[in-house]
């Protein structure tokens, strides 16, 4: 056997093109199936080795010119490879034909090729199968070089029911009537391309299509009686296509493009070359139940994939360790794409509020990891699809372009997937396109970000000699007291945005910090900020004058959202670090009270849950729900409880935001009138605008005051075949206090009248609930057998639902509780999900205990107990 240290192939063969038939049991959901692999021996090898899962391989035979030979079959389940031994010698330079027969099954896992179950539109239940393959789970469908340098082309014919439709990356190119009702379907060779990006569903779709300008059809699919929900998808990718194609420079090269809406999907969707796949909340919209949030994340996620059919389909990584040059170049382009489409929804504001923010967060702990992360183990692979490589990596993107130029930057790119076409490339290969257009050396720059974790915090300091002085920024405020006192510390290349206002004149500069600390060209007294548009991945410490400056322009609205939103997050940051106060934090929130905007109070909120998790069962517990009440309420009642025709998006996202945050809270006058939409919702569902469905439902059960509204809901929440309705039902029922529907929602959850994919999302909403966190970790320890079947093989599921476990305990003992428990039962992933938990519980505790009292007795002389 060969050494099998390392997960990653030998380089003795290289495949050139699959011929692969997959034969469909759709009854008995097993296949059947046959590949034959074309080979550039590029070694003297006596043997293949190539990755398969879960497959009964019959036989294997290789041809040299026509001249078989026999393979014996050796498997290494551990590595997720078979060796096929031959008995004589294929010699470097040579070309080969490897032929393997093998059979398997259709799993419920969400990964491979798995079976996704739904009701037609007669309400009879019908099955279809279909696949996922990223990260490594082609290996598991048909024995394959699965990794994603391993480029090549397919040809694929499949054996199916007659009845069904057939879909796959590339169009039709003939069927043939079988005998028993089946039928064979081969499609088009596709272009050179990894083996992740494959894909095949079998079932019984319908379409809406378009056509571009330039001739590429555009369909929508989803099961039948769901096609017209298709309709808001379809007019943004059929706009879209034809922007892409203009901004890279390069047209879209294959023939057609399918989104396809799958039942059941781990993930939020999937760039295969050509047939994009999306679980249905994501790309189906039905129009009298969506709301803003709801088109917004539909736009999104079609917009993301479609980046991918360049960044990661065109040119692809070379090995998963550059995944951020997939995920975070599509993380920054979804935004820049859907902002084209819709300017009045301000996008990059949102994705400053909602991305770049969970990225710091991340990015702020001890067991964050670098954007480039060396990773060899198919479950490491799996840990890192996470902030760090979606959002930092599309938040050092935007920070890039921001410095460079956007016509530059766009040059750059361009440059980049026109070198690197049907290829793979190294995130230096980037580096250096964007470096030849700019005439700089961005790979010294952007090196600084890319190859070591974290980001720092800066400041200016000595005003008669200013200067700005740049430090690494720690959540902990233990380890951040470390960083402060050590003589030795991490240095980035910051590409500073500096707004300043000279003579009524205001003016935007770039100044770059390459340096621990280096002479500010400005003067303090012109300065209004230190991250223009909230745009650098840094955090900014304001003292002395400027933030008083900085203070006064958000009374008086001087300042931008965007900077409104970055001053707050950073000084409840740098507050939980320790470098502030959390009782300065509340007089700041108190400062923005009266914002109107959304994003300024999305950060804002987010802080205040935070804070009420801390807070939970502690005597200032109720103080604090009655400042959350006094600081959102006039920005609620400003708004009014009616969405209003033609209001604007993030209005829209605001009044849901302050519903759910004062809800929550127990607002009084909130929660009578709840429970009064809960009652006409229930006659009649129209009633209720679907913007304002999910705070009702949370205020409403929570609030505990309707007797039957649990039973009703959950009643509804078990039959409802709308996923997004039937995911508000559910996240409604999370929100009760009693121990009673706690338990019956979790064991609902596992039940086959919710969906494999939306067990997750209902159990970390319990984990969410503080009267539910403790019934969460013992239902997740009880059941743990399953959960570990439904998860452990691929995706981030598991790793949420770990990090859900302890993201909100201070109690240091829960920390022993948790390790003990993965001590005793072990996983083959999520190890960096447990660190990140057992971290989070530290923090939790640190800062509980060096400013719980503080911030109790603040709020309780802001707020006495009545």
């Amino acid at each position: 056997m060969p050494d099998m240290s390392c997960y990653q192939l030998p380089l003795d063969v290289r495949p050139t093109h699959y011929d692969l038939v997959l034969k469909m049991d759709m009854e008995a959901l097993t296949f059947s199936g046959e590949v034959k692999i074309h080979l550039d021996v590029r070694r003297d090898t006596t043997e293949f080795v190539l990755n398969s899962v879960d497959l009964d391989i019959d036989y294997a035979t290789a041809f040299v010119k026509g001249d078989p030979s026999p393979l014996r079959v050796l498997e290494d389940k551990e590595y997720e490879r078979i060796v096929l031994k031959a008995e004589r010698l294929f010699e470097a330079g040579s070309s080969a034909l490897l032929e393997v027969v093998f059979a398997g099954k259709v799993n419920d896992l969400l990964a491979g090729l798995y079976q996704s179950h739904f009701k037609d539109p007669d309400g009879e239940k019908r099955v279809l199968v279909t696949t996922q393959f990223e990260a490594t789970d082609a290996r598991r469908v048909f024995p394959c070089w699965d990794e994603p340098s391993a480029k090549a082309t397919f040809s694929l014919t499949l054996v199916v029911p007659e009845k069904l439709v057939a879909l796959s990356n590339m169009p039709v190119v003939r069927e043939k009537l079988l005998k028993g009702a089946m039928k064979e379907v081969v499609f088009a060779k596709t272009p050179r391309m990894s083996t992740y990006l494959l894909h095949l569903s079998v079932g019984d779709f319908e379409e809406v299509s378009d056509q571009t300008p330039d001739g590429t059809r555009i369909s929508v699919w989803s099961t039948k009686g769901k096609k017209e929900q298709g309709v808001f998808a379809l007019e943004v990718a059929t706009r879209l296509l034809p922007w892409f194609n203009q901004y890279f420079g390069i047209p879209y090269p294959l023939p057609k493009m399918d989104l396809l809406a799958i039942p059941d999907f781990a993930a939020g969707a999937m760039e295969n070359w050509g047939i994009l796949t999306y679980r249905e909340t994501a790309l189906l919209v039905d129009p009298s139940v969506a709301s803003a949030r709801t088109r917004q994340r539909v736009a999104i996620v079609v917009a993301h994939e479609m980046a991918h059919q360049w960044f990661g389909d065109l040119v692809t990584m070379a090995w998963w360790d550059d995944l951020w040059l997939n995920e975070g170049f599509a993380s920054w382009m979804e935004v820049k794409a859907v902002d084209y489409l819709f300017p009045e929804w301000r996008m990059w504001e949102l994705f400053q509020a909602e991305d770049m923010t969970e990225a710091f967060d991340l990015d702020g702990m001890t067991e964050s990891h670098p954007v480039q992360v060396d990773v060899r183990d198919p479950h490491e692979i799996n840990e890192i699809f996470d902030a760090i490589s979606y959002t930092k990596g599309g938040s050092l993107i935007r920070m890039l372009e921001g410095y460079l130029g956007e016509e530059v930057f766009r040059e750059g790119l361009s440059d980049y997937l026109k070198r690197h076409s049907y290829g793979n490339a190294r995130t230096q290969d980037l580096w250096n396109a964007l470096g030849r257009k700019a005439g700089q050396d961005v790979r010294s720059i952007m090196e600084s970000w890319t190859l070591k974790k974290g980001y720092p915090v800066v400041r200016l300091e000595d005003e008669k000699n200013l200067h700005a002085v740049q430090e690494p920024f720690a959540n902990h405020p233990v380890r951040m007291k470390e960083i402060l006192s050590s003589p030795t510390k991490d240095v980035w290349q910051v590409m500073m945005g500096v707004r300043r206002e000279e003579n009524g004149q205001v003016s935007e500069q770039s100044f770059l910090l390459g340096e621990a600390s280096s002479p500010f060209p400005f003067p303090m007294e012109s300065i209004r900020s230190l991250n223009v548009s909230g745009r650098g991945f840094y955090r900014v410490k304001n003292e002395g004058s400027l933030r008083k400056r900085i203070l006064s322009d958000i009374r008086e609205g001087k300042i931008s959202a965007a900077e409104s939103l970055g001053f707050v997050n950073d000084e409840f940051s740098l507050s939980l670090a320790g470098l502030s106060r959390l009782e300065d934090f509340l007089d700041t929130v108190n400062v923005c009270r009266h914002q109107t905007n959304y994003i300024v109070w999305a950060d804002i909120i987010a802080h205040l849950a935070y804070l009420d998790q801390l807070l939970a069962f502690e005597p200032a517990w109720e103080a604090f729900s009655s400042f959350i009440q006094d600081v959102c309420r006039e920005a609620f009642d400003r708004l009014g409880w009616v969405v209003k025709e033609g209001e604007d998006h993030q209005a829209r996202l605001l009044r849901s935001l302050l519903l759910g945050a004062l809800g929550r809270s127990g607002d009084i006058l909130v929660l009578t009138r709840c429970e009064e939409m809960f009652g006409e919702f229930l006659k009649n569902p129209s009633s209720l605008h679907p913007d304002l469905r999910i705070g009702v439902f949370r205020t409403v059960i929570g609030g505990g005051r309707l007797s039957d509204a649990f039973g009703v809901l959950r009643d509804r929440a078990l039959i409802e075949s709308h996923q997004e309705e039937k995911m508000r039902f559910l996240t409604g029922l999370a929100s009760s206090r009693k121990p009673e529907e706690i338990r019956l929602l979790l064991e609902d959850s596992l039940s086959d009248r919710i969906r494999s994919q939306d067990t997750v999302s209902v159990v970390v909403s319990v984990a969410d609930n503080p009267y539910g966190r403790d019934h969460a970790w013992a239902f997740f320890t009880e059941r743990f057998q399953e959960f570990s079947r439904r998860y452990s093989s691929g995706g981030f599921a598991l790793s949420r639902l770990i990090r859900a476990m302890g993201d909100h305990r201070k109690e240091k003992a829960f920390s022993e509780v948790i390790g003990s428990f993965f001590e005793k039962n072990p996983l083959s992933g999520g190890q960096r999900a447990i660190r990140q938990t057992l971290e989070a519980i530290d923090f939790n505790s640190a800062v509980w205990s060096g400013q719980g009292e503080g911030l109790s007795k603040k709020l309780l002389s802001m707020f006495p107990l009545r």
